[in-house]
């Protein structure tokens, strides 16, 4: 299959911590910031959009023929917002599967169609009304009928795993043309797959508490990186992070509030989460700025969160940032940052063999072993634990002996005094019981 990358824009869009301090509550740590980075990271999913299609294409002359252009598609992030498999991403990453062959990539897939069914024809004319023939062949009825298009929508997780995915709730771009006209929407869609007890992201309640140089990261996969050729394929799926902070609260031309910051984002990052400091998804990416035809990075902009809570109302469903999964690799991530890394290996693997293949719980698991194998024995959890249990049973027998002690020593001390005191009774006796002489 040859798929192109076509994402306009850039992303972020739910999030993640299962517990910790509420959104607004102070800057956070640098251990707490990384502690959020790795919750949020394995909720974090690659959504691939892929059209093709079979045209039977019927040029100036001869008989109709029948071709099947390269399949074109659109890549973008999401986030898991349900650990049923509730996904949100932005409205245009799922824009040419929502609108078909109707749209630009159904347009465009017919146009390559012709031109590959017409080619003996359009060499022979000049470039620009080449693309002029094309056009007038893909406007013809009969080009267009013949033209059937296949879509998928494709869902894929950090650990390889790939789901197919159906659209459960749409919302355009901020101004999207129409053949009558133009609409305006909220850029936002939720996308279903069947699974279950997935990694989650756990949404801020709103976006309104926010304040002007807050810092927070963005999670997604940037079209640059994931088709880098000096990177391994092995790595397409594990999301990027970028920094940085809000920059300023604006509104779209649909009249929508939207966040703008200076955290990097470009092509393939659209639908992906974007976190406050503490972990808690606060918005997802819309649109980039632009200068001619050069992004222009430092001025981007999100939806907020009340927009994600509106379109999951839409959807049918409550978002729930809770999963087995994520209660085991929280409670790993905790643990680790505190170095303690024998019970986090615990966890994590546990973790593990829920949903296994997650590059950073196998990463962050064998940083585990290493540090817990470098450690001296007697420094090591499971031996302190050893050693602590030890002196507690010690300490359990002591108390039980010694009280069982200080129990026969009172009994003794008691037998002693009633010895002593019914001697005294003796001896006091034959005095004290005589009769007094009659008169």
């Amino acid at each position: 299959m040859s798929m192109r990358t076509r994402s306009a824009l850039g992303g972020l869009v739910l999030g993640v911590m299962m517990g910790g301090a509420a959104p607004g509550a102070g800057a956070a740590t640098e251990t707490e910031l990384q502690s959020a980075v790795y919750r949020a990271k394995p909720a974090v999913v690659m959504v691939a959009v892929r059209m093709g299609g079979t045209a039977s294409v019927r040029c100036s002359e001869g008989p109709a023929v029948t071709v099947r252009p390269a399949a074109i598609g659109e890549l973008g992030s999401g986030s898991i917002v349900h650990p049923d498999g509730w996904i949100v991403t932005n409205g245009h990453v799922v824009q040419p599967y929502q609108e078909g062959r109707d749209g630009a990539f159904g347009a465009e897939l017919l146009e390559k169609a012709i031109g590959e069914a017409c080619a003996a024809e359009l060499e022979a004319l000049a470039p620009a009304a080449r693309v002029e023939r094309v056009r007038a062949l893909a406007a013809e009825r009969m080009n267009r009928d013949g033209f059937a298009v296949e879509r998928a929508i494709t869902v894929n997780l950090s650990n390889g795993r790939a789901y197919p995915a159906t659209i459960k709730y749409y919302s355009p771009p901020a101004y999207v043309r129409t053949g009558d006209g133009s609409m305006r929407g909220r850029d936002v869609a939720i996308l279903k797959i069947e699974e279950r007890e997935l990694p989650v992201a756990r949404l801020a309640g709103r976006s309104t508490d926010l304040h002007l140089g807050q810092s927070l990261f963005v999670i997604g996969f940037p079209g640059v990186v994931a088709s880098h050729e000096l990177l391994s394929k092995a790595t397409l799926f594990e999301p990027t992070i970028t920094t940085g902070r809000i920059s300023g609260f604006k509104e779209d031309i649909g009249g929508q509030r939207v966040i703008q910051t200076d955290a990097a984002i470009i092509q393939g990052n659209s639908g992906g989460p974007v976190f406050d400091d503490r972990g808690y998804v606060i918005g997802a990416a819309t649109f980039t700025s632009l200068q001619g035809d050069q992004v222009v990075q430092g001025f981007n902009f999100a939806i907020p969160v009340e927009t994600v809570h509106e379109a999951a109302r839409q959807a049918g469903f409550t978002p729930l940032g809770d999963s087995m999964f994520t209660r085991l690799w929280n409670r790993g991530v905790d643990l680790y940052v505190r170095d303690l890394h024998y019970r986090a290996y615990r966890n994590m693997s546990a973790a593990n063999r829920i949903h296994p293949g997650f590059p950073d719980v196998e990463r962050v698991r064998e940083d585990c072993d290493i540090k817990h194998r470098e450690q001296s024995y007697l420094r090591r959890e499971e031996v302190q634990w050893g050693v602590g249990a030890v002196l507690l049973v010690a300490l359990a027998a002591l108390a039980w002996f010694g009280a069982r002690w200080l129990a026969a020593a009172s009994r003794r001390n008691l037998r002693r005094i009633i010895r002593e005191e019914l001697a005294g009774v003796r001896a006091d006796g034959p005095a004290s019981s005589a009769m007094p002489p009659r008169p």
